[in-house]
Order: structure tokens, then C-alpha cells, then sequence
């Protein structure tokens, strides 16, 4: 078994934190103007009809999936039937995700290094995920669902002395969103299972998104996950930019381990495409 230095983080990384939560989902609402934005954050999560001029959503005629995905996983407001989209993180990991339903989504991704070094000591073959979500409008600014996900990661690695990345894993939990636009959070309570049993412990989420410009929003997404006898803490902050169909993030991943190798964590950038 390896332990995760340097570039090594890279892979486990890319594959346990980019699609650790259910849905990804697109937002039940139009992005409302910046005038008429301020309004509605004055009151709250309420929602405020969008003026005309400012509808920059093309495709669907509703807000961005990306206003409702978060750096690494989504929040719980589904995707419109027969929308989808894609992600790229870091250039390693590439996913989609796609909505036959509203309100039930399907998506697997693959780390596209471990196609490469397939044929590298060690490798269990390639890094990929599938992930099925289902969730529902339960009253207005409140969302909620659950998500299965299973990961291959390809290589046994250990976090440190008490934690342990399996070579199979699998996760699965509740959310709840509350709130809209311009702002909405996410708590993400479930469990991880590996071995034949589950970790120790739950898994928790707590992710947030704030439009504070028509365009530009804050981004925050944390997480405790359990591993065996063990637990991993990993912290996110940043920036996204949204037009039309397409998102970019530039952001940073933090904790212990990862201030490391920068102060500021390990960079995170992203890339999204409504489908």
C-alpha cells in the first residue's frame, strides 16, 4: 500500500471529492436581473420574476445547472427532464451527468491519468464513478433527495496511518437545499461502505452558493468522510463564473495535509458545459 504524496493526491482527489454527492441539478427557476436580484435578497430566499433583457440562460429558458452545482458536488434542486451536462476538474476527471426525469438523474465519470497508467505497477485497472440521484420540491426554497454512488479508485492509498483509501467504494446519503436564488445551501448527512461493511461514523456535507453579480458567485463546499476507523476532513472556497451555457471556477481545496503543499491549499479549476 502507498502512501498519498505529492502528485499522487492528484488522482484520489480528482475522483473522491469532484462527484462525492448526489444530484447534479439544474435550478427550477430563471435567473432573476441584478436589480430585480438585490430585491429578492432583500427578502430573503424569495423569488422575484426576472426583468426582460437579462435572461443570459439560452438553452431551457431556466437558470444554469451550474448555479446549482457546487466545486465538487450538486445540491438537491433537479435537473429539467432531458437536460444534462458535463464537468472538468483539473483536466483529470471527466463526468456527465444527464435527466431522462425531472427529479432523477444518472452520471458517471473516469479519471483520465489511470487510462493511462494502466499498465503501472500497483494499478487495479482505471479510476471512475457512477452516481444515481432522486430528488423533489418539497415547499418553496426547500429541496430534498438522496444519491448512490460507487467509485473505483485503481490503487490502494493511505491518507495517513489511520486512514485508508480502498480500492472499491461506496457512498450514500440524504440532502436538503434550502433556499434559491441568489443564495442556497446544501447539508449532505449519509454513510461510506467498503470491505464488506461501513465506515465508522457518518458522512457529512455542507456546501453554499451566493450570486453576489448577475455572473460571478462564491463558492464553498466542505466535507467530513469517514474511512474505516478513520475520517478525512477536506475544505473548499472560491470563485465561479458563469455565461450562458458554460461555468469556470477557480478555486482552492484545503486542510492539514494540503497546506502542505501551498498555504492556500491545492488549486481547483473547473469547467462545466450545459448539454
Amino acid at each position: 500500500m502507498e502512501r498519498m504524496t505529492g502528485g499522487r493526491w492528484w488522482s484520489i482527489y480528482a475522483l473522491l471529492f469532484l462527484p462525492l454527492v448526489g444530484l447534479a441539478d439544474d435550478h427550477s427557476h430563471s435567473r432573476i436581473a441584478h436589480g430585480a436580484w438585490l430585491r429578492s435578497a432583500s427578502a430573503g430566499f424569495g423569488y422575484t420574476a426576472p426583468e426582460r433583457g437579462f435572461r443570459l440562460r439560452s438553452r431551457t429558458g431556466t437558470n444554469l445547472t451550474h448555479d446549482n452545482h457546487y466545486l465538487f458536488g450538486p445540491s438537491a434542486i433537479p435537473l429539467e427532464s432531458g437536460t444534462g451536462y458535463y464537468q472538468n476538474q483539473d483536466i483529470l476527471m471527466h463526468s456527465a451527468y444527464f435527466a431522462p426525469v425531472e427529479g432523477l438523474t444518472f452520471g458517471a465519470g473516469v479519471q483520465a491519468w489511470s487510462l493511462i497508467t494502466l499498465s503501472a505497477q500497483g494499478s487495479h485497472g482505471p479510476m471512475f464513478h457512477f452516481r444515481v440521484n432522486a430528488s423533489t420540491e418539497v415547499g418553496s426554497g426547500f429541496h430534498a433527495g438522496g444519491f448512490v454512488m460507487g467509485a473505483r479508485i485503481g490503487h490502494d492509498y493511505e491518507l495517513s496511518d489511520e486512514v485508508r483509501v480502498p480500492t472499491m467504494l461506496g457512498m450514500g446519503g440524504a440532502q436538503a437545499t434550502f433556499g434559491g436564488d441568489p443564495v442556497n445551501v446544501t447539508l449532505t448527512v449519509g454513510a461510506t461502505a467498503y470491505d464488506g461493511g461501513f465506515s465508522e461514523g457518518p458522512l457529512f456535507g455542507l456546501a453554499a452558493l451566493w450570486h453576489i453579480s448577475e455572473k460571478v458567485a462564491f463558492i464553498t463546499e466542505n466535507w467530513h468522510v469517514p474511512l474505516g476507523s478513520g475520517e478525512y476532513r477536506l475544505y473548499s472556497y472560491g470563485a465561479r463564473y458563469t455565461h450562458r451555457t458554460m461555468a469556470f471556477d477557480a478555486a482552492f481545496a484545503v486542510n492539514d495535509e494540503l497546506t502542505e503543499f501551498f498555504f492556500l491549499g491545492v488549486p481547483v479549476l473547473g469547467f462545466s458545459l450545459q448539454l
